[in-house]
C-alpha cells in the first residue's frame, strides 16, 4: 500500500489508469512500516477474503475491466475538487498491459506495455514518451516506483501477490458487513494504517473480484480520498496482440518520461 501526500497537488501523465493525489514537499514512500499489529485487529473473515480475492485474481491470465476513478485534487488553500476518470484495462500476463483512458479537463491518454516497452501517448497534445523496461507488470510497477518515488493505488491488483500489496502496512483488517456496489453484492472490508485508511469491497460468491476501493490520506486539513469503482470485469477474453503494440504513434512528438511532464490537475 502506497503512502506519502504533498502540498501541491501533481499527476505522472504514465498513471492515466493510476492517478492519485500527492504532495510535493515530501518524498513519497512504497509501503508503510510492516510493524506487527495485535492478532485481535485482524478479523479472521476479512483476512481470508481478501487472500481469497488475491487468489483468484493470481489465476487470471487474460482479462479486462472498466473502472471509475475520482480523487480529491487539494489546493493551496485546502480547497478540494474532485477530478474523474474513466479507463479500459487490458491485461496479458505476465507481461503485457494497455490502458485507455478519458476523464475530465480534456484527459485522453493510453498507456501499453508489452514486456520490453512502456509507451504513454497523450493524445490530446500529440506527443509520447517510450522507455525500455524489461520483465513482468511486477517489474513495470517496480520501475514506476524506482523512477517517481510513488506506487499507483491500482497496482496492488495487477500484481503477482495482491494480498501482500494489501495488506503491507495494515493495522487492522475488519470485516464491516454486507454492501452493494455496481449491483454487485460485496463484502465490505475496512483497513487502518499509520498515514492513511482503505477500503475494499469483494464481490460474493465464487468470482471475487475487487468492485470499490478507496483510499482515506488521514491529512489532519482535508483528508483527500481517492476512490475507484470498478464497473466491469471480464475473464478469460480474447485479447488483440495489436493493443499490446508499444510502437511509436502516427502523428505524435516524443517527450522524456518525467514527473512534471504533465500539468497539475488544478492548474488553468
Amino acid at each position: 500500500m502506497i503512502t506519502g501526500i504533498r502540498n501541491v497537488v501533481f499527476y505522472i501523465g504514465l498513471l492515466s489508469l493510476l492517478a492519485l493525489p500527492v504532495r510535493a514537499q515530501e518524498p513519497a514512500v512504497a509501503a508503510q512500516p510492516a510493524s506487527a499489529p495485535a492478532e485481535s485487529a485482524f478479523d479472521a473473515k476479512a483476512s481470508a477474503r481478501v487472500s481469497e480475492m488475491s487468489a483468484f485474481l493470481a489465476k487470471q491470465q487474460k482479462f479486462r475491466f472498466e473502472v471509475e476513478i475520482m480523487y480529491d485534487a487539494v489546493e493551496e488553500d485546502g480547497h478540494k475538487l474532485q477530478i474523474g476518470r474513466r479507463s479500459r484495462v487490458e491485461v496479458m500476463r505476465p507481461g503485457s498491459l494497455h490502458v485507455d483512458s478519458q476523464g475530465d479537463r480534456g484527459w485522453d491518454q493510453a498507456i501499453t506495455f508489452d514486456g520490453r516497452h512502456f509507451l504513454l501517448h497523450d493524445r490530446s497534445k500529440k506527443v509520447f514518451s517510450r522507455v525500455d523496461v524489461a520483465g513482468t507488470l511486477d517489474d513495470l510497477f517496480k520501475f514506476v516506483f524506482e523512477k517517481f518515488g510513488t506506487a499507483p493505488p491500482l497496482a496492488d491488483f495487477l500484481g503477482s501477490d495482491v494480498n501482500a500489496a494489501l495488506m503491507t502496512g495494515a493495522k487492522s483488517c475488519q470485516d464491516l458487513g454486507d454492501a452493494f456496489v455496481a449491483e454487485k453484492e460485496c463484502d465490505h472490508i475496512a483497513f487502518t494504517g499509520e498515514s492513511l485508511d482503505w477500503q475494499l469491497w469483494i464481490e460474493k460468491g465464487a468470482t471475487p473480484w475487487p468492485r470499490k476501493f478507496v483510499i482515506t490520506y488521514k491529512d489532519p486539513e482535508v483528508r483527500p480520498q481517492f476512490i475507484a469503482i470498478f464497473r466491469t470485469w471480464e475473464a478469460n477474453v480474447a485479447l488483440d496482440a495489436a493493443r499490446f503494440n508499444t510502437a511509436a504513434p502516427a502523428g505524435a512528438a516524443e517527450a522524456p518520461l518525467t514527473a512534471s511532464s504533465q500539468p497539475a490537475p488544478e492548474e488553468k
